[in-house]
């Protein structure tokens, strides 16, 4: 189920690559002069495993937020308020968060893979920092390492993790019809997708990039159910594994954007390009694939929502030209009204096996 969250961080003058000495008036910020999130912009908050790159990032916690259940589903739309405005600075698709107790081990893990301990001379050059610390180093370096490991309390793939280059200036009558949106770090505030929708579409034209299209599709797209238990984080399997996993099971994350591209983002069989229909769909079953077949974007196809549910129950396959065989079990009244059969616009290499299964072991003869 999707999880879309509006989260207040600290505001940021250098980029969200170092802190900028902003004061801030409340929350660990206001403590000790930095915030563990001025760093979301850093090309170095990022965890490479083979050809996957995912993005840690920082927010204050969420507390009783339903995060399990939402792992891999979750947006988080980083906001700030200065000057008498407010603006969205970054939003974090496809996220799984680290804030809970049992998780404290692979932030730790992940700090020391970053190497993010030498962050400590990004905030003791910034003065409002030794201010508050009365210039005394010592308290400040006992205070940094104990809280060090809460910088990477997030992780998302990379696609769909964007920073804007410049923050967008929000209205909050227009998008929630309040006076404003939340400002308090240590809250969140919950939206739904119509909500989404408005704040995506406050985003000028022209600023509009690929991010912008995959967190858009990633976000019409998303689940509606929780996360299966099995699917859950549990603190001891890798993060980055449960997020690539739970987002493959579901035709999600970045298995679903390697069958946009290699259906041109249209239904492998009608062309239709509503991506809201689209539905990234295993060939082999979930269930009966290796877990590098799971992964494998030669074993799905892009289909529309009926073509689908056809597809799913084994009442249509193709052959290896891509013809579509209809099995008997579809009624005559049914295939007219569907308009079958029609074949794959194409078969890429590679999926001619897959294929096969379905036909031998999938198919209802």
């Amino acid at each position: 189920m999707a999880l879309f969250i509006q989260k207040p961080i600290l505001w940021n003058t250098n980029d969200y690559i170092v802190p900028s000495g902003v004061i801030a008036t409340s929350g660990y910020p206001r403590e000790t002069g930095y915030g563990h999130e001025e760093w979301n912009n850093s090309p170095r908050m990022v965890l490479k495993r083979g050809e996957e790159r995912f993005r840690v990032f920082h927010t204050e916690g969420l507390g009783s937020a339903p995060l399990d259940e939402n792992a891999g589903q979750t947006f988080v739309f980083m906001t700030v308020s200065h000057d008498g405005i407010q603006q969205l600075v970054g939003i974090a698709g496809n996220a799984i968060g680290l804030s809970q107790e049992r998780d404290q081990t692979q932030r730790e893990a992940i700090v020391r893979e970053l190497s993010l301990d030498d962050f400590w001379k990004d905030a003791w050059a910034v003065e409002n920092v030794q201010t508050q610390y009365g210039g005394h180093k010592p308290t400040f370096m006992t205070g940094w390492r104990q809280n060090l490991h809460w910088i990477p309390n997030w992780v998302c793939p990379d696609d769909f993790y964007w920073w804007l280059d410049q923050p967008v200036t929000l209205d909050a009558r227009e998008i929630t019809g309040k006076g404003k949106l939340l400002g308090m770090f240590g809250s969140y505030t919950e939206w739904d997708l119509p909500t989404v929708g408005r704040v995506l579409d406050a985003i000028p034209a022209a600023r509009r990039n690929k991010k912008w299209g995959i967190l858009a599709d990633a976000m019409q797209c998303a689940p509606t159910a929780p996360l299966d238990i099995e699917d859950r984080p549990d603190g001891d399997e890798p993060v980055t594994d449960v997020l690539t996993r739970a987002n493959a099971r579901r035709g999600q994350g970045r298995f679903r954007e390697k069958l946009m591209q290699v259906w041109g983002g249209a239904c492998a069989v009608s062309g239709i390009d509503c991506r809201e229909l689209l539905i990234a769909s295993h060939i082999k079953p979930w269930n009966h694939s290796t877990r590098k077949q799971k992964l494998d974007s030669f074993n799905g196809l892009l289909l529309s929502a009926n073509l689908d549910a056809l597809f799913d129950k084994g009442l249509i396959t193709f052959v290896d030209g891509g013809g579509m065989q209809i099995s008997p079990r579809l009624e005559a009244r049914h295939i007219e009204a569907l308009g079958l059969p029609k074949s794959l616009r194409f078969v890429p290499d590679g999926t001619e096996a897959y294929l096969k299964y379905h036909r031998e072991r999938v198919f209802q003869r």
